[in-house]
């Protein structure tokens, strides 16, 4: 019966170090021993053997030898004390393989970061069309993506292509960039000989899908009879998902009109389907991509991705105004409110460009950081027009202040981004600002 004491015990750890102590001494007894000539009387003693009139002497190892073996004896004793290795010495240099990866990406992430920092302030789209972003967002590409999705990008059986416009979960920068940080999960149950839906079934249902698709060679493979006994299983079953007409529900079911087939087209292909079911799963980079509010690899190879996709097709965007253009404008000029230490920075209706004549906030700002104060911005809007795209506004005209700072040559870490309880600041034109505290 095993005990506490088998895993307590001290026993192997004495155990080894005598090992390893008695290795050392046999070894400087063994070379010390064998450093003299053997000779009985005046004679050299041999080996005692002869080949073909030939004797070999019992000589010491060559000086040169001897001492090589010397060299690595007390190589080996100098690195049992500096490195781990003797027993359950952690060595006086208290090196681990932990401390060193923790390291090695210390080093990495100073030499690198400054080139991430460069596309923070940069929307997805402009990012993929930077050419350095396209250079580093195809490496990290190659490190994580490109065993499933392959080196084009085009995927293979159960393995999405990314370089079309069919998108099973969002096409858009924000949707790509949750599943690259999230990963998705997708489920196709099996339905092969399951009460109501028999096996014989199964090739009817596969005819009616192909009769859904657009494309007139996959509706050309569906036989007439068949199709309609498989519309009544589908309308019982498959519509949940795929509904009605077969266009299926985003993060949920996919097209089955369009021509991409992620397990294959044939018959037997979505037979096989409807019988097995599938399960994919996409997993999540976050740990890989971010490290703590730092999301700059995350959104380089959110943007490579996004801009490997055909958006040709990709529909106009519906000009929804962010803040009511019609609200009257408010001086743009940045006033410093002095009581409180709070400098702040007012916008124009719908915009996140700073006034040309901010200067006696900047400068009060740059006196406040000389002084040792941190930097602490939050952006507001008004409460006219589309919620979310304001709130997006605020957080934009904030990255504006922030950005005029670093060119003006503050720290990064001396700045902070802070997102307020709310950013809607009311219905005034004061309310389309931006707070920066020192503190």
């Amino acid at each position: 019966m095993n005990t506490s004491s088998d895993f307590t015990s001290n026993f192997w750890t004495i155990y080894t170090a005598v090992i390893v102590i008695a290795s050392f001494i046999g070894l400087v007894w063994l070379l010390v021993s064998q450093n003299k000539t053997k000779r009985t009387g005046d004679k050299v003693e041999t080996m005692g053997h002869e080949w073909d009139g030939i004797e070999e002497f019992n000589n010491p190892l060559p000086r040169w030898w001897f001492y090589l073996f010397i060299i690595t004896v007390a190589f080996g004793i100098v690195y049992l004390i500096l490195y781990p290795g003797f027993s359950s010495f952690k060595g006086i240099k208290g090196w681990t393989s932990a401390n060193r990866y923790e390291n090695e990406m210390a080093e990495a992430k100073a030499q690198y970061q400054p080139i991430y920092n460069k596309f923070a302030n940069k929307s997805i789209e402009e990012i993929s069309k930077d050419p350095e972003a396209k250079v580093i967002g195809q490496n990290l590409f190659n490190t994580y993506c490109i065993q499933c999705h392959g080196s084009d990008a085009k995927g293979a059986i159960g393995f999405p292509n990314l370089t079309d416009n069919d998108w099973l979960w969002g096409g858009s920068p924000e949707e790509i960039e949750e599943t690259i940080r999230n990963g998705r999960i997708g489920v196709m149950q099996p339905y092969g000989g399951l009460d109501p839906f028999p096996q014989d079934e199964v090739t009817n249902v596969a005819h009616y899908v192909l009769s859904l698709n657009e494309n007139e060679s996959f509706r050309s493979k569906a036989n007439a009879d068949r199709v309609a006994k498989g519309k009544i299983i589908y309308d019982q079953i498959c519509f949940t998902c795929h509904q009605d007409d077969g266009k299926g529900l985003p993060g949920l079911a996919p097209n089955l009109t369009d021509n991409v087939w992620l397990w294959g087209s044939s018959e037997k292909d979505i037979m096989n389907t409807i019988m097995q079911g599938h399960t994919n799963e996409m997993p999540k980079w976050e740990n890989f991509l971010v490290d703590g509010d730092d999301t700059a690899k995350l959104r380089i190879l959110t943007a490579y991705v996004w801009g490997l996709s055909d958006h040709s097709k990709d529909p106009a965007p519906v000009a929804t105004p962010a803040e009511d253009t019609a609200t009257p404008v408010a001086d743009t000029d940045s006033v410093v409110v002095g009581d409180d230490g709070v400098v702040k920075f007012y916008f124009a209706s719908g915009s996140q460009d700073l006034s040309a004549d901010a200067g006696e906030s900047l400068a009060a700002i740059l006196a406040g950081v000389a002084e040792g104060k941190k930097v602490v911005i939050s952006g507001f809007h008004d409460a006219s027009g589309d919620v979310a795209q304001n709130a997006e506004l605020a957080k934009q005209r904030a990255m504006s202040v922030q950005k005029t700072l670093l060119e003006l040559g503050i720290p990064e870490d001396a700045i902070e981004l802070k997102k307020p309880e709310s950013t809607d600041a009311g219905n005034e034109a004061e309310a389309r600002r931006v707070e920066v505290s020192l503190q």
